[in-house]
């Protein structure tokens, strides 16, 4: 079989279908300890500013993580290669490969990923304990208890 990113077997596909209900599940217990309250910041202000506040933080950090991931994968690669076809790419790396720059970007962006992900805890962090449609308590401990 070759390598592919579109590698399928049995494993690969319930590994996928697992992760993906596993994720799905995750959201939604999270928006639903937002929507009742029960995390750190809606239980001081409304779940409006809460959940504006944790997906805006999510979506900063999914930005955060993928411009590290081009800036790191794309520096050793000639930018004349891409650059009638991706110039914003281009003049990007033409920035972050200049000196240290690179090596400055990576350790900035340390600092500011441990802020987001602290404002992502403060939005959507079970405060205290919780209770939940009627979770069992394994279910609430597993999802709620460990700190994760």
């Amino acid at each position: 079989m070759g390598v592919g990113l579109l590698k399928w077997d049995p494993f690969n596909a319930f590994k996928n279908v697992y992760s993906t209900c596993l994720l799905i599940f995750s959201v939604v217990i999270v928006m639903g300890l937002i929507g009742t309250s029960q995390t750190g910041l809606s239980s001081q202000t409304s779940s409006a500013v809460a959940y504006i506040v944790c997906w805006a933080a999510l979506i900063w950090l999914t930005s955060v993580e993928g411009t590290q991931g081009s800036f790191v994968g794309l520096a050793p690669i000639n930018p004349e290669i891409y650059k009638d076809t991706h110039p914003i790419s281009y003049m990007c790396n033409k920035v972050t490969t200049v000196g240290d720059n690179l090596d400055r970007y990576l350790m900035g962006r340390q600092f500011m990923v441990c802020c987001i992900v602290f404002i992502i805890n403060m939005s959507a962090g079970p405060a205290g304990d919780v209770e939940l449609w009627g979770l069992p308590e394994g279910v609430k401990s597993a999802f709620f208890g460990v700190g994760l």
